[in-house]
């Protein structure tokens, strides 16, 4: 029987329950506070930092659930928001007051002594009781503020001392468990920043409490920003002032560590959760990279994101489901595997969410790696040469890695006069190389037809695309394949208007294909896409196309067992694996069963005619009687299958083998 697992349809943007998962690897910073909180001398006020988003309340969620099983901790929770919805900074602070006591006397259990503490409490508590209690509001509640706060430090310190004797008597009494008491504020970086600065002040003057630990939730960009009307805009010169406030309130501040978080197992956990991948979800290395350089580590813009990736899956499916009813999907391979084609849509999206601009440009020309000087000059018109400080800027970032290519000095003169774009041009550059240089290595020939497939999906959650920058192209048949054209010359056009294919390679690739049906009469048939792939048995046994930005081709074809799986050797042709392999890089075992050959030009090919179809010939034959001996290496599940080979688990074993059948000097002469 097929069992059904529900999958979520969006994410919640709610922070993580008391004892709920932490997928974001704060374990150890939440188990060294909680061992702060649980030793150290009282009174005393913790601000836990952080942007909005970040991950705060989350992180005091699991304080306050490792304190829920000590019998000696009396732990108080304030929503500092809900507080000060409709109400001054003095009537927020009256009703967090109240909220304060009552908890405190909540916990005698003698109902006479419990009344006794309420009744000398409301000597001076009155007003903030009856505020607290929402029995005044509006115009009363704010005078009952005023008449308890006119008289100043005076007032104050006795509503410190007040609150000082209630919790003395707490801890006297016998039948009190209680030996620390722990006050939580979160939301404070919701409130309006002046008034979260009021509130502050007014916790200062009051919470120095004995036995009381207070834990703040709060953003000290807002206590920046609730202190500009006191100090003006924050310099260099009064940067101290602004940090004086913040150190009188505080005495232990933490700031949450966004550049520690596990980014790639938080969101393989939320990709999971939404059904998007199985399994092992997405290389956990890569997601960080693509994360860091685009969206940041904020955990509310992951879930935006989240969300992004869970829309573009139904759209998906929708469409999926519409086609097969309608066509009859075409028979071939992906370009890309599905798991790989997931990543660069989870890229794709980052991109669109980090860089609207950019992934515009994208619409424009999806070959990033083609953007050109003409390019740049149609999106800025060299506005940014008249900036007096490009020329040199612009030489220095040209010597370095990140801009020496074409692509990469068009990127940054059209980020150079967008302020949001100019300092984050560095990791826009390494995002794309990351796509480039990692994720399509061997694919960069149809970089702009892939990116413009799945641009095609992910153009429906962008905020700045209209209907006029929407890709179009021939429809794709099914989940994961692109689009096919029809035969040789409809190919050679395309790969000649949209990819800039030279005469040689167009002459080089039409004889290679020519002497394919010529010679070699088991040929099933050709599909024509980015590149040209041949069938035989319906299986994929070559694909052949341009090489990615250099006269000549590159030929893939499957490793025979006769040579033990090794890659041939050729006059005048670089020879190579599918893919460069590393062990902590699962996608580069990917089509491991294949290897490359790149032909820099037409001699190359006529020297060797005899052995490449010789080769061709070696590659139909696995794939038409020996399929399942093929070289097969899933490096995320550490599983590798071959004639008489089988390893199942991570193992030295499986490490040498892999090492070796997919390293670079593992050869022969052909």
């Amino acid at each position: 029987m097929e069992v059904y697992i529900q999958k979520a349809v969006g994410i919640k943007d709610e922070p993580v329950v008391p004892g709920g998962s932490d997928n974001l690897d704060l374990t150890i910073h939440t188990k060294s506070l909680i061992r702060f909180i649980n030793d150290t001398s009282t009174p005393i006020t913790i601000g836990i930092q952080g942007e909005w988003g970040s991950g705060k309340t989350s992180l005091i969620n699991a304080i306050y659930h490792s304190f829920e099983s000590n019998a000696e901790c009396k732990q108080i929770w304030i929503n500092s928001w809900e507080y000060s919805l409709l109400s001054t900074p003095e009537e927020s602070l009256l009703k967090i007051v109240n909220r304060i006591i009552d908890e405190l006397i909540e916990a005698d259990k003698n109902q006479k002594r419990k009344e006794k503490i309420q009744d000398g409490a409301k000597k001076i508590f009155q007003g903030a009781l009856r505020v607290g209690a929402q029995l005044t509001l509006g115009n009363e509640a704010a005078n009952v503020a005023g008449e308890l706060l006119s008289s100043g430090e005076a007032n104050i310190g006795a509503l410190r001392e007040q609150l000082k004797e209630l919790v003395e008597e707490i801890e006297r009494r016998t039948s009190n468990p209680y030996k620390k008491i722990i006050i939580y504020v979160d939301d404070l970086d919701r409130i309006e920043p002046k008034n979260a600065v009021a509130i502050l002040e007014l916790l200062k003057n009051i919470f120095s409490v004995p036995n009381c630990v207070f834990i703040l939730a709060i953003d000290y960009q807002v206590v920046v920003k609730g202190l500009e009307h006191k100090f003006g805009k924050q310099t260099a010169e009064n940067e101290w002032e602004f940090r004086a406030f913040f150190d009188k309130i505080i005495q232990l501040p933490f700031m949450m560590p966004m550049g520690q978080y596990n980014i790639g197992k938080y969101v393989n956990s939320l990709l999971m959760d939404i059904g998007f991948v199985t399994d092992d979800g997405l290389n956990e290395e890569s997601i960080r990279e693509i994360i860091l350089r685009t969206i940041g580590g904020n955990p509310r813009s992951i879930k935006r994101l989240v969300n992004s990736v869970s829309l573009i899956q139904i759209f998906s499916e929708e469409k999926v489901v519409v086609e097969s009813s309608t066509n009859e999907q075409e028979k071939g391979e992906e370009e890309l595997d599905e798991r790989d084609y997931k990543f660069l849509m989870f890229s794709l999206l980052c991109l669109q969410i980090a860089y609207p601009q950019i992934y515009s440009l994208l619409i424009t020309k999806p070959d990033f790696s083609a953007w050109d000087d003409d390019f740049a000059f149609e999106e800025t018109k060299r506005s940014e040469e008249s900036s007096k400080t490009f020329s040199e800027e612009y030489e220095n970032a040209i010597k370095t890695s990140d801009f020496n290519e074409d692509w990469e000095k068009c990127l940054y003169r059209i980020c150079f006069n967008r302020p949001r774009l100019k300092p984050r041009v560095a990791d826009i550059s390494k995002f794309f190389s990351y796509i480039k240089d990692e994720l399509m290595a061997n694919k960069q020939e149809i970089i702009g037809e892939t990116i413009a497939s799945v641009m095609s999906q992910t153009s429906v959650t962008s905020v700045t695309s209209t209907d006029q920058g929407q890709i179009i192209l021939p429809e794709r048949q099914g989940a994961y394949k692109r689009r096919f054209l029809d035969g040789l010359d409809t190919w050679i056009l395309d790969k000649q208007t949209n990819d800039g294919y030279s005469d040689d390679q167009i002459n080089l690739i039409k004889q290679i294909h020519i002497d394919l049906e010529k010679e070699l009469e088991a040929i099933e048939e050709f599909l024509y896409a980015g590149t040209i792939t041949g069938y035989v048995a319906s299986r994929k046994f070559c694909n052949f196309g341009a090489k990615f930005g250099k006269n000549g081709c590159v030929i893939r074809l499957v490793k025979h067992f006769d040579n033990n799986y090794r890659v041939p050797l050729l006059k005048n042709i670089v020879s190579a694996q599918n893919r460069k392999f590393s062990l902590d890089k699962p996608s580069t075992a990917h089509n491991s069963h294949m290897y490359a050959l790149s032909l820099k030009d037409a001699d190359a090919y006529k020297i060797n005619k005899h052995k490449i179809l010789t080769l061709f010939k070696k590659s139909i034959e696995m794939v038409e009687h020996h399929w399942d001996s093929r070289l097969n290496i899933d490096n995320r599940k550490k599983v590798v299958t071959a004639k008489d080979i089988e390893i199942r688990g991570e193992s030295q074993e499986y490490n040498e083998i892999t090492q070796t059948y997919l390293g670079e000097n593992y050869t022969y002469e052909a």
